[in-house]
């Protein structure tokens, strides 16, 4: 009895023993496991993730709060963790630190600057706006700014310059009524000739105004008065050849037709010949190819022709220049020689002329004083009062732009502005070029 229960007291020592070992296998790791939070061994850290599993959780939505500093205070508060960041952040944090400061740049420079950007341009481009009109309307018609001419020539030198010739052209208008007609065909006529310098203006033996396609101009007088008026208030300034492009322009805007914008700077010829007339002139008898062949050696086009052309639709001729459309029949009565001729429009003509051989007659019949699209369609009707009138209706590619024109007014507007910027662009004298003329009607002494 004594021998068992001495075993069963060293069994139960031992029991003991293995019990006390078995728990002090397992209490260590737990000791161990508190105890790195305390002391700061650089060896324990490596344990930490492992042991906390809430650990990496937290650094995952401290991220994702707004800003990274934050994340740190939070934490602080449990009383183990105080003594921790200033040993762990310096260390651990860097790396947040840097992109924290990039992600902070980064979105200011880019909203921020941007709206203070665009705003300055705005008002740098304002205030250049007024200086800009000039080259851009000047731009409008290439031909002109390219020759140095611009609608603000006379904006500091004669202000005024348009108002007075216009308003010329509306007194004469009163007077005489078919005075819009003949400036506009003045212009024709000095630009085509060597180009837009009023050398048609001047008088003398030989001079242009010598010439028969010359001699039935009017509207000198015009020219004259609105240079007289100028003269007096901006002396030796104004040139003759931009007044007869401006009273060409105000006479089709006075008769219901486009306002179109002009280039102004023109300098005036110092000599006149005749003998440049009839080489350069559209002649009333000339056939589409021939006009075509006279338009283009001026750098013009067919649409500027057919275009051109309709500025017949105000005004009137004389019965002299449309003679060779008629002829003498057998029974000594004047018939069309152009069958194309609406034979009523034929009959018309007839009468007039021969009961007066200095009759004049509308070119546009029933719109002569408005300057419209009725003249394409009196085209179209056979009813062209020139044979240069007819003809356009005769070639398949004028005639198409003719039924263009005569179903839109608009269209032939659009197209009048730009034929009517080129046409004064012909041949023009600036600069030292030329003369800025006292007296229209004669080259300065």
């Amino acid at each position: 009895m004594d021998r068992r229960r001495q075993w069963s007291a060293v069994c139960a020592v031992l029991l003991l023993s293995a019990l006390l070992a078995v728990a002090s296998s397992q209490s260590p790791p737990k000791v161990r496991a508190a105890k790195p939070a305390a002391p700061r061994p650089t060896t324990r850290p490596a344990r930490r993730p492992s042991i906390k599993p809430p650990a990496p959780k937290p650094p995952v939505q401290k991220p994702s709060s707004p800003a990274p500093r934050q994340t740190p205070r939070p934490s602080a508060s449990p009383a183990p963790k105080p003594p921790s960041p200033p040993a762990a952040s310096p260390a651990s944090k860097p790396p947040p630190a840097a992109p924290a400061p990039t992600q902070k740049p980064s979105p200011p420079p880019a909203p921020k600057p941007s709206p203070p950007t665009p705003s300055p341009p705005p008002p740098a481009q304002k205030p250049s706006a007024p200086l800009a009109p000039p080259p851009a309307s000047a731009h409008n018609s290439s031909p002109s700014s390219s020759l140095g001419l611009s609608p603000s020539f006379y904006a500091l030198s004669c202000p005024g310059v348009e108002l007075a010739v216009s308003n010329v052209v509306r007194s004469a208008s009163t007077l005489d009524p078919t005075i819009h007609g003949k400036l506009l065909r003045m212009v024709f006529h000095d630009c085509f000739v060597e180009g837009c310098e009023a050398s048609v203006l001047i008088q003398g033996n030989d001079s242009e105004r010598t010439d028969p396609a010359n001699l039935s101009l009017g509207g000198f007088n015009v020219i004259d008065e609105a240079k007289r008026l100028l003269e007096a208030v901006c002396p030796s300034t104004v040139s003759c050849s931009d007044i007869v492009v401006l009273a060409a322009r105000d006479s089709v805007t006075l008769t219901g037709g486009p306002w179109v914008p002009v280039s102004l700077g023109r300098r005036d010829s110092l000599v006149s010949l005749a003998s440049n007339v009839r080489r350069s002139i559209i002649d009333t008898g000339f056939s589409v190819d021939a006009m075509v062949a006279s338009f283009a050696s001026k750098g013009l086009t067919m649409d500027d022709l057919v275009t051109l052309s309709g500025g017949h639709t105000i005004g009137s001729a004389h019965c002299g220049t449309f003679r060779e459309r008629f002829q003498q029949d057998v029974n000594g009565s004047m018939v069309p020689v152009d069958g194309t001729m609406n034979t009523d429009y034929a009959n018309e003509l007839v009468r007039t002329c021969v009961a007066s051989a200095t009759a004049t007659v509308d070119c546009d019949e029933g719109s002569a004083a408005t300057f419209d699209n009725r003249y394409f369609s009196n085209l179209l009707d056979g009813r062209g009062l020139l044979r240069t009138d007819a003809v356009l209706v005769q070639n398949a590619t004028t005639r198409a732009t003719v039924a263009a024109f005569a179903q839109s007014q608009e269209s032939f507007f659009r197209s009048w502005a730009s034929s009517f910027a080129r046409l004064t662009s012909l041949g023009v004298k600036t600069g030292s070029d030329g003369e800025v003329r006292r007296l229209c009607s004669s080259a300065n002494g």
